[in-house]
């Protein structure tokens, strides 16, 4: 997706048979409160101080993962994963739909059938042709959105890209119906239906590509009431929405709290304060406060949870860019130089485990390989990373687009550092998280090098590998792909692996992460990240949701 990860020390997915990943069992068995706990704990207003602003609160753009936090509150999709913490949590169930869609013998079309009932916060009802729209407006030009790759492969997908047409012909509605044609064989097509990018959404919403401001009209437990950017949001509850009646009751999601009210901007220190005192339920708090924490409340009892994650953090490097463009030996001279040991150590106590890799373990195709140094940089890493860079430094700067939070400035210095060591003079510019992403989604932004995050939309090897490096899918604006890198060889072995089931894929997968880090060096990889939630003294029924790494608020509850 989109680099969707802000710094997230609160927050921090194949085919019909979605892969379990055991990972996600996590610290969080703490969640499941009983009958009596829920009945006791239904209303209340859940409070969030967020450090960053949503990107959008519109579907079809929204990809930061704390907007797609706020999705799974307000969203109805055909398919999701259920309001439970640790592998419960992780298996792919029916939503809208019925149940699992009937799939025509050549394994290319789904027919879907949306259960009858559900109704938007404006009280219209659900029918197939809101999901219908919501593929479609994903594809249309106007948009730009990070979605489009992501159902490209539907039968006439390309014509709407083109600007040929406005609606794809493989995707038809007809009452409560819904039938969907691939140009080919997806074992990800129905984990990739559980994503924010495609909920149902009102049929008059499908042409307008300017972004859904609030008050937003939407089928979930929720509905977004008003966004204040930069400032605040509610979420109030869709009144349409009753959880003790089909078709919403057999979904079993809690929706406990009536409010969901978010405070933006508050720097990490004033929300630890705020959390100390009960002013606030979760936010985003210092590195450096946990391992105190910690020692104070312990792990996944009441106050502070560590959760298992499927996130990696990476440097990205522009390969469209004069520096790196070509220059394959200073890409591997930056894996060589820069210290894992000590840029990781600026994530905090318990902060995550160094990695070299793009796949994170616990994700299937995962394996282990000794590519680049996760030791601190001795004097034969120091030496290789100069070998490498002799002769290949070209202009010898560097800009580097930081984000101004904790840890973002420390680690953009310790880069600073490790760079000067092989010949590279980097300059460090701070934004805002998503002013910083927003920049490096734009191609032609003039940046070198920038710090970055991903974490699973659902757990396959393909939303890592495909979803960030296939150089087709690079666009004018909004784009995951922050490397810019585009290799007509790898992009074909991506596309043939993403064809693949089974152990066969995995196997792809795991050997594509090996030859595009060691061969090709597009980014750097430095963390595998834990979740690590500090929650108020009144936030109860703590679920994390471990398919998005995030808390889940549809689950949680207060005092």
């Amino acid at each position: 997706m989109k680099n969707r990860f802000v710094f997230p020390l609160v927050m921090a997915t194949v085919g019909t048979c979605l892969l379990v990943v055991a990972a996600f069992a996590g610290g969080a068995a703490n969640a499941a409160p009983s009958a009596k706990a829920k009945a006791e704990a239904r209303g209340g207003v859940l409070r969030v101080d967020s450090r960053s602003d949503f990107d959008y609160i519109d579907p079809q753009l929204a990809y930061f993962t704390h907007s797609w936090q706020m999705g799974n509150a307000v969203n109805l999709h055909l398919l999701g994963y259920p309001d439970k913490a640790g592998v419960a949590g992780t298996r792919l169930v029916a939503e809208a739909a019925a149940g699992l869609p009937a799939v025509a013998s050549d394994g290319k079309t789904y027919t879907f059938t949306v259960k009858t009932g559900f109704k938007f916060s404006d009280g219209t009802a659900v029918t197939a042709a809101n999901f219908a729209a919501s593929i479609n407006r994903a594809l249309d030009p106007k948009m730009q959105s990070p979605a489009s790759s992501f159902v490209e492969d539907i039968v006439g997908a390309k014509a709407v890209l083109d600007g040929k047409a406005t609606t794809a012909s493989g995707v038809t509605a007809k009452g409560q119906t819904l039938t969907i044609k691939l140009t080919k064989v997806a074992p990800d097509f129905l984990a990739r239906m559980t994503m924010e990018f495609f909920p149902a959404i009102p049929v008059n919403l499908a042409h307008i590509s300017e972004g859904v401001q609030a008050p937003m009209v939407s089928a979930g437990p929720y509905y977004v009431k008003e966004w204040v950017q930069k400032r605040s949001a509610v979420l109030l509850r869709n009144p349409y929405w009753n959880r003790n009646k089909e078709p919403w009751k057999s979904l079993g999601r809690p929706a406990n709290v009536d409010t969901i009210s978010y405070t933006f901007g508050n720097s990490t220190d004033a929300t630890k304060l705020r959390l100390d005192k009960n002013e606030t339920d979760t936010g985003n708090i210092p590195p450096a406060a946990v391992a105190e924490l910690v020692q104070k409340y312990g792990l996944n009892k009441e106050r502070f949870f560590l959760d298992k994650n499927l996130v990696f953090w990476y440097f990205s490097m522009n390969n469209e860019g004069a520096l790196f463009k070509g220059n394959l030996k200073l890409r591997q001279a930056l894996n060589w130089a820069i210290d894992r040991p000590q840029i990781v150590r600026q994530h905090g106590y318990l902060g995550g485990g160094r990695t070299d890799q793009i796949l994170p373990p616990g994700m299937p195709g995962y394996k282990d390989f000794d590519i680049y140094p996760l030791k601190p940089v001795s004097a034969s890493s120091l030496a290789k990373a100069k070998a490498l860079a002799s002769g290949n430094t070209r202009s010898g700067k560097a800009v580097f687009y930081a984000f101004n939070t904790a840890p973002g400035p420390a680690i953009a210095q310790v880069v600073q550092y490790n760079l000067k060591q092989i010949g590279v003079d980097v300059e460090i510019k701070q934004f805002d998280r998503v002013v910083q992403h927003d920049k490096i989604a734009t191609r032609g932004e003039p940046f070198d090098i920038s710090h970055s995050g991903w974490g699973a939309d659902y757990p396959d090897p393909s939303n890592f590998i495909n979803v960030l490096l296939d150089g087709t899918r690079i666009q004018a604006t909004n784009n995951v792909n922050e490397s810019y890198f585009n290799d007509p060889v790898f992009n074909k072995r991506m596309a043939d692996a993403a064809k693949l089931s089974g152990d066969a894929r995995l196997t792809a997968y795991g050997l594509l992460d090996r030859d595009l880090m060691r061969d090709a060096a597009p980014m750097a990889p430095y963390i595998n990240t834990n979740a690590r939630s500090y929650v108020s003294e009144s936030l109860g029924c703590f679920t994390f949701a471990a398919v998005h790494g995030v808390i889940n608020y549809v689950a949680v509850c207060k005092k």
